[in-house]
């Protein structure tokens, strides 16, 4: 028998359910925003609980202006 790590999650009501959001959110934001999600084998879906956090953080500095302007104060270092 194959050990799951504690931040795997597989299948998309796992995956919705740590995220908060429906399957066809999930879904919509995987094909326009690049929500960490694959499908494997068998059209499972899985991701990891790290790798949405990351994402969602990411997308919270995409929308704050004010991160943005610090980002791009960096940029032009």
């Amino acid at each position: 028998m194959i050990k799951r790590s504690d931040d795997a999650l597989q299948g998309m009501k796992e995956i919705c359910a740590y995220a908060n959001r429906s399957e066809s959110t999930i879904i919509d934001w995987k094909l326009k925003r690049g929500f960490p999600a694959s499908k494997i084998g068998g059209g499972i879906w899985e991701s990891s609980k790290t790798a949405i956090d990351k994402w969602k953080q990411g997308q919270v500095e995409k929308d704050d202006p004010e991160k943005q302007a610090i980002s791009k104060k960096k940029k032009k270092r």
